[in-house]
């Protein structure tokens, strides 16, 4: 904004940009700590992409097939620079986070071009209102890219007005002028795959700015604003088909879950977050009314609030988003909380009422402050820390079997296999191609309609998963559940291939420190392939059977059985009943249990003289096994050794002597004829 005095540029402009920031920043230095250590389990996702580029691996999620995992390119790319810079990635992630949104603030801040009293009360509202939101509280330290999207929304629709807000500084814009005011955008589209639509509907803004003076001047200016975002996209296009072979990010294939059954959902999304920042909605709502029909900012108020009205409705359109804290309407404060700043800029300049609209404005951020920490969304995040088990079990797996390099199949694809650093299987489809574009499942609707159905939960593809042979398995988010909960492991739960071949280990982690500064119990469930990379070993007249095999649970048949009708038979019926029970009276016995030891190895923990066993096929022969290390005595049918005519298998049965037993593996060596 031109102040009476000179231009732009005048001196002392700065300084003012800075007054109007500070109460805004404040705030946020308060509110930023609220929700800690909470940290989304899908920025793990981007930072394995930022990890795996930094080692050489490209950007990849694992070994083998390229798939676009991540939906925030710069965001992924900017955290591996300042990883490579040498700060730990969530480190990394968490100070990219609060530096976006402190630029932000200060963007925001500086929209209006404070230069005297009066205007900085003006532009203080809307990074006021903006760090007073739910959004930022949240997200802005949890590690996903909503905070560089509101910075360059913020820098993009701050550069709008500063370029606007002049109505005949908006007819004298030239091509150059446009072009730089479309480069935030273009970079906003790199951030997100949904950010073209910010670019589209601003430049719509701009061309119905512009209409006064013709059809092709609105044409024109759209054009060249929105070039810089056409050029964008098409470099991602070319680089997406190069890559990873596919025109869209494969999350699309998940999340976009287009239905008319959405659009409820979706509306109750967007009324929900508005209803969680009602100091915001109310204010910019009242002060974009007055920016409407004002006569000096009334081209300008649609650049802005066109936006606005799409992004809701592609939220409303695409079902909303089940993360807490709705973290999808970081994006939209910025334009938002400037239409309350231009609105408040457009009334009579007298000071009582600019210090009443200033007031408001405060206390708007007061009742947003209030309502943020008391939503249960916030109590949610906050008190979210099954994250940090991620980071807990991933690195217990990595030292006992990073050599190995076994196949993990999860659920949660980002803590556990960040840092496992293993390959990895995600049986959601984020990062999986043939998982996401499997189609959803019929049985989801007509055997158990009353499943929930969590956006971007509900691709699957069991068979798939079971032909991968994974080497280990988790269900749903760390430190793991026994039984199966989405879609892929509710169709293997029948499969001979998972009930032959698998079996279940509880991995007890005691109660480790996580990233709060908090204990908690850590039980894993594990389900181990037995004749996999971390299972039973062959070799030339010997066998490896790691311990955590032994006492180890088998399943006999479905438990859950969700993705079949129920059975008119009873005896299949009460067959399921009794795999259930079985199950839950191994997970609630909790013995024996695997722990890892002082070299990373797991050992199996047997208390003074208790006994575990486990069967394994062995070829014809004279056997004998060896516990290593000592402790424990292994049999063989309960003999010393077992004399075999023809292949057969063999109970193998370890007992603790009296001090108890802590045996890593049991090797079997045939002896020479």
């Amino acid at each position: 904004m031109n102040d009476a005095r000179g231009t732009p540029g005048t001196r002392g402009t700065l300084a003012c940009t800075a007054l109007a920031a500070l109460p805004a920043l404040v705030l946020f230095a308060l509110q930023a700590g609220w929700p800690w250590p909470f940290f989304s389990d899908d920025s793990f996702i981007s930072l394995r992409y930022a990890d795996r580029l930094l080692h050489g691996d490209g950007l990849t999620w694992t070994d083998g097939e390229r798939v676009e995992g991540y939906s925030n390119l710069s965001w992924v790319l900017l955290t591996a620079g300042l990883g490579a810079l040498g700060l730990e990635l969530v480190d990394a992630a968490r100070a990219l986070g609060a530096a976006c949104t402190v630029l932000a603030l200060g963007s925001l801040a500086a929209a209006l071009r404070p230069h005297d009293a009066r205007s900085v009360a003006c532009a203080a509202i809307a990074p006021l209102l903006v760090a007073a939101t739910q959004p930022v509280m949240i997200w802005s330290l949890a590690g996903l890219e909503g905070p560089l999207l509101l910075l360059l929304l913020a820098w993009g629709f701050g550069g709008l007005l500063r370029r606007f807000v002049d109505r005949d500084a908006g007819a004298a814009m030239s091509n150059r002028s446009l072009l730089a005011a479309g480069v935030p955008f273009a970079l906003v589209c790199w951030t997100r795959p949904d950010g073209p639509l910010w670019a589209l509907t601003a430049g719509v803004g701009i061309g119905v700015a512009a209409l006064r003076r013709g059809s092709g001047a609105a044409v024109g200016r759209a054009f060249w604003f929105g070039l810089p975002s056409l050029v964008a996209v098409t470099a991602q296009l070319a680089f997406r088909l190069a890559y990873y072979g596919d025109f869209v990010p494969n999350t699309a294939h998940v999340k976009a879950e287009l239905d008319p059954a959405s659009f409820g959902a979706g509306l109750d999304y967007v009324l929900g977050a508005l209803l969680a920042m009602p100091g915001l909605a109310i204010t910019a709502s009242a002060l974009a009314v007055v920016a409407l029909v004002n006569r000096r900012t009334r081209a300008l108020a649609p650049v802005l609030l066109l936006p606005v009205l799409a992004w809701f409705g592609y939220l409303t359109a695409i079902g909303g988003d089940h993360f807490p804290g709705h973290r999808l309407l970081h994006g939209v404060l910025a334009p938002l909380a400037l239409l309350a700043g231009l609105g408040a800029h457009a009334l009579p300049r007298t000071w009582l009422l600019t210090a009443a609209v200033a007031t408001l404005a405060a206390v708007a951020a007061g009742v947003d402050v209030w309502t943020a920490r008391h939503h249960p969304q916030s109590r949610e995040a906050r008190g979210e820390h099954w994250e940090w088990h991620g980071e807990v079990l991933g690195e217990v797996l990595h030292r006992a079997f990073g050599e190995r390099r076994p196949l993990l199949a999860v659920d949660a694809a980002g803590a556990l296999p960040f840092y496992s650093r293993l390959p990895a299987l995600d049986m959601l489809g984020l990062c999986d191609r043939t998982i996401a574009t499997t189609p959803f499942p019929d049985w989801l609707d007509t055997v158990r309609p009353e499943i929930p159905k969590p956006p971007g939960h509900l691709r699957g593809n069991g068979a798939y998963v079971m032909d991968r042979q994974p080497d280990l398995i988790t269900f749903q988010h760390p430190p793991g559940l026994p039984l199966p909960v989405f879609v892929s492991a509710c169709e293997f739960e029948d499969d001979p291939r998972f009930l032959d071949g698998y079996r279940l280990v509880l991995l007890d982690l005691g109660t480790p420190e996580l990233r709060s500064g908090q204990r908690e119990p850590h039980l894993a469930s594990l389900w181990v392939r037995v004749d996999g990379r971390v299972g039973v070993q062959r070799g030339d007249g010997e066998l490896t059977v790691p311990a955590y095999l032994f006492g180890a649970f088998r399943l006999d048949g479905p438990a859950i059985g969700k993705h079949q009708p129920p059975s008119g038979d009873a005896a299949v019926e009460r067959a399921r009943r009794q795999n259930l029970a079985a199950i839950g009276a191994f997970y609630a016995r909790r013995s024996p249990v695997a722990t890892p030891t002082e070299s990373g190895d797991l050992c199996l923990v047997l208390a003074p003289s208790q006994t575990a066993s486990c069967t394994v096929r062995l070829a014809a022969g004279t056997w004998r096994a060896r516990v290593e290390p000592d402790g424990a005595v292994a049999t063989l049918d309960g003999e010393e050794r077992a004399v075999l005519s023809a292949p057969a298998e063999v109970q193998l049965t370890l007992r603790a002597d009296e001090r108890g037993a802590r045996p890593v593996r049991v090797v079997l060596e045939r002896l020479p004829r």
